[in-house]
């Protein structure tokens, strides 16, 4: 199972259902809708599993001013392409 990692600000709005998407520079090691991927913060253990709902190619100059600053703010450049992933929270860990 692929995993992504995401900074700790994104759980709670990613658990809430209030954050549905991320925005990554587009690979082929990217997931496509259907699989199944772990979200972690970092090389801790996973806080949900997400099916891909949706990956679609984006141009960041379309995207609102504050998403924009956002996904800037973690790649520093707009060059190469970048892709959206649309997710579905499955599921959350229990505890131990």
């Amino acid at each position: 199972m692929k995993t992504l990692w995401f900074k700790q600000c994104y759980v709670s709005p990613i658990l809430s259902g209030e954050k549905t998407d991320t925005i990554r520079r587009d690979s082929d090691r990217l997931p496509v809708p259907g699989e199944i991927v772990a979200f972690s913060v970092g090389p801790r253990p996973a806080f949900c599993r997400v099916k891909i709902v949706k990956r679609e190619l984006i141009d960041l100059a379309q995207l609102k001013n504050a998403r924009r600053r956002e996904v800037l703010g973690i790649y520093a450049d707009e060059s190469g392409p970048m892709a959206r992933l649309t997710f579905r929270v499955l599921d959350t860990p229990t505890p131990s």
